[in-house]
């Protein structure tokens, strides 16, 4: 799997290409395969250290993006295998 993931902080954010390996999804959790994305203003305000809430090491900067969904957690019952879906940050 392929990442893009926030490093550095005070003035040395940046993004860095990381391969990894696919986690398991905990419980409550599933694993989207990222089809399309966009990186928004709030994202350049993450990386930029100007977002009004502290960024933490390692977040995955992506306010915009779809995709499907590859597995889910025990306790998921929402959602299926093989669903299309997009993120929200707003999530309530």
């Amino acid at each position: 799997m392929r990442s893009y993931r926030l490093e550095g902080f005070g003035g040395t954010e940046s993004l860095a290409m990381r391969d990894e390996a696919r986690t398991e999804p905990k419980p409550h959790e599933i694993v989207v395969r990222v089809r399309a994305a966009s990186l928004n203003r709030r994202d350049t305000m993450i990386l930029g250290g100007t977002y009004p809430l502290p960024a933490r090491q390692g977040i995955v900067p992506l306010s915009d993006g779809a995709g499907d969904v590859v597995a889910i957690g025990d306790a998921v019952t929402r959602f299926a295998v093989g669903d299309r879906v997009t993120g929200s940050y707003f999530a309530r």
